[in-house]
């Protein structure tokens, strides 16, 4: 019995899940851990592909499912437990691989915490491959100028590179969601690791007030007179909003106002 307190939805299709493992191109030099394993449809597959998969699933009624796949699927290991809880650069130590992929049909109400948790450990990580709802999926892809291009979207396109793969109707999914979802891929960059917990926090403060213009919110963190420098060194105008702004011209701002 599915809970609706965990956001559970199923995709059942055997065809469509073995696209998502091939199109996410993993192999058996691999170890993937997979977020929310469920009744273990997808883990198959990903034993398949992979040299090594860890099975996360916080819902001890599926325990029975995937507990049938061990004997199945020697390179299967099964976590009881909730993701948000694991210790991803314990687990890479003592599994001795430096990186690991991400793989999971992420339940809807957590989808920003996981997505955190994955750029707080983009170090052990190397690619991640998400089924989120649409919308979701579409402000992390978002470009400047466009209404939904926010703070989360800048920041994960700093850090990786993300891609839609496919679009999933909510008819795939037992029970069926109230909306769509996608399939993405999340590759993060060779030198994310500079994107630091003080450039996030900047980000998140320049777009406290999207819809204004970006040089009233950095005044009141920075004083009007730096602000000024800024805007005359970047050639900033004066009524750019940080909604307008490239990805990559937050951390030149960053840089300058931090110098």
């Amino acid at each position: 019995m599915l809970k609706k307190h965990l956001s559970q939805h199923l995709i059942k299709d055997k065809n469509l899940l073995k696209k998502m493992v091939l199109l996410s191109k993993i192999t058996k030099e691999d170890t993937v851990v997979e977020i929310g394993a469920g009744q273990g449809d997808l883990t198959r597959y990903l034993c398949e592909y992979a040299g090594c998969v860890y099975a996360i699933e916080i819902d001890r009624s599926f325990k029975r499912h995937l507990e049938a796949l061990l004997d199945e699927y020697k390179n299967l290991n099964l976590m009881l437990c909730d993701f948000l809880e694991i210790n991803l650069p314990k687990l890479c130590n003592d599994i001795s691989k430096p990186k690991i992929k991400i793989f999971g049909n992420i339940p809807y109400k957590i989808t920003a915490p996981i997505l955190f948790k994955l750029i707080e450990n983009r170090s052990v990580i190397s690619d991640a491959f998400l089924t989120v709802q649409k919308e979701f999926g579409e402000r992390l892809t978002a470009r400047p100028s466009n209404k939904i291009y926010g703070a989360v979207s800048v920041v994960c396109q700093l850090v990786a590179d993300i891609k839609i793969l496919l679009k999933l109707k909510s008819h795939i999914f037992i029970p069926p969601p109230k909306v769509d979802s996608v399939f993405l891929s999340m590759i993060f960059k060779g030198q994310c690791d500079r994107i630091t917990d003080k450039h996030i926090k900047f980000i998140r403060n320049c777009f406290e007030n999207k819809r204004k213009y970006m040089k009233n919110t950095l005044i009141k963190h920075y004083g009007p007179d730096k602000v000024k420098r800024l805007y005359n060194e970047l050639n900033l105008y004066e009524s750019i909003r940080a909604e307008e702004l490239e990805p990559h011209k937050f951390l030149e701002i960053f840089e300058f106002l931090h110098e």
